[in-house]
């Protein structure tokens, strides 16, 4: 009962990111190869902080539907959803378990689809097996998993992914994985009181050599992500802190290049948000900067260099209206001033130079559909401030599981 109360004044405040940083997170073969297709522009991150998940139960290590999907233009949804469930056998220590996502993250957006079994051992520890399992056999992925359970509802686990682990064996192509990759994730979670709670996250991909034979590269590479939750229930106020980082590097070996070209990126966000909750307003306002630095060779999919360099300054507020007993408003205002200074090669992209405001006013519409669950439907309108213009649709489902 505890922790059911710590859960629900904790959904109180929303989520920092959109994207899922608190999972595992493997290395894929497109995102190294291809680069993302998309060019930022000075909005980009405005919109997408703003359709994060403004409702969070479930949480990002929960189970249940969560969902948030949003226009960034007019041809362009950004979109973000997880469907995790545990399905128990007749013996409760095992359980078939369904895991899928779509999403994006900064190389481009990618599907996964995971079926698994996991097995309780001594109510105290959980392994589990899990595949995104592919009719063309070398693209799948395994993931092993081991998770310590402690008490009130703390846990250490690891994990172990095997991308595309039979891609050697099963490929139909020329292509070959030289030094085949690994992803590690950590993930620790700590309930310190039935009020506050602390997630740390880690995924590491060793360094892991490509021959792509049908684009013509060769490529090497390496990442980190790291993330870091910390939630706190303090008398009357609610705070949350969210920071997140990646340090990625890559080096391509084009056919039609004599030299190395080398792809740099180092990216942090740092979100603080506080909300008075006694209120019948419940105010919130909250400061987030976020940092995104990339050189180098982009991918195939831009097929050109560049520098990339953004920092973005963020002051956001609101409040919660209640219209009635399933239905509230929750007004937000975003306010920002990125420092945007890019320079590239690419007949895709252009060079950009942007030190301007931007804003945006967002109008979220919370409808409980189930209160048996605590499922809500969200749907929020907004309008650009720095411009008078609509400032794109977002649609969000939550529902617990």
């Amino acid at each position: 009962m505890r922790l059911l109360v710590s859960f629900l004044l904790a959904g109180l405040i929303t989520d920092g990111e959109a994207q899922n940083w608190h999972g595992p997170h493997p290395w894929r073969a497109n995102a190294v190869v291809d680069g993302r297709a998309r060019d930022y522009n000075n909005e980009y991150f405005l919109h997408a902080f703003s359709y994060r998940h403004l409702i969070d139960r479930p949480s990002p290590i929960e189970e249940g539907i969560r969902g948030t999907a949003g226009s960034l233009t007019s041809d362009r949804l950004y979109m973000d959803f997880r469907y995790q469930q545990s399905f128990a056998f007749d013996d409760p220590d095992q359980a078939f378990t369904l895991d899928i996502q779509r999403a994006e993250d900064f190389d481009g957006s990618y599907d996964r689809q995971l079926v698994g079994f996991r097995q309780t051992l001594a109510q105290r520890w959980q392994l589990s097996l899990q595949g995104d399992v592919f009719s063309d056999k070398s693209l799948t992925d395994i993931y092993f998993g081991a998770r310590r359970l402690h008490s009130e509802g703390s846990w250490l686990q690891l994990s172990l992914v095997l991308p595309n682990a039979y891609f050697n064996d099963k490929t139909d192509s020329q292509s070959e994985l030289i030094d085949e990759p690994r992803t590690l994730f950590a993930q620790w979670h700590q309930q310190h009181t039935p009020w506050a709670s602390t997630t740390l996250s880690v995924n590491h991909t060793p360094d892991a050599t490509l021959d792509d034979r049908t684009q013509g590269d060769r490529v090497s590479s390496r990442q980190t992500r790291v993330a870091l939750r910390y939630r706190e229930q303090k008398g009357n106020w609610q705070l949350q802190t969210d920071l997140n980082g990646e340090h990625t590097r890559r080096q391509h070996q084009l056919d039609e290049r004599p030299a190395p070209q080398a792809f740099r990126r180092d990216m942090a966000s740092l979100t603080l948000a506080v909300r008075y909750w006694p209120h019948r307003w419940q105010p919130q306002v909250g400061a987030r900067y976020f940092w995104l630095d990339e050189d180098g060779w982009f991918g195939r999919e831009p097929n050109g260099n560049g520098e990339v360099s953004r920092q973005e300054p963020m002051l956001f507020g609101g409040m919660s209206l209640s219209l009635s007993d399933t239905q509230r408003l929750a007004p937000t205002v975003y306010l920002s001033r990125p420092r945007v200074e890019q320079t590239v090669n690419s007949p895709r992209w252009r060079d950009r130079d942007d030190h301007g405001f931007v804003g945006k006013l967002s109008v979220p519409w919370h409808i409980t559909v189930s209160k048996q669950n605590g499922a809500v439907l969200s749907i929020v309108p907004s309008m650009r401030l720095h411009r008078f213009a609509f400032g794109g649709g977002n649609v969000q489902l939550h529902w617990p599981l």
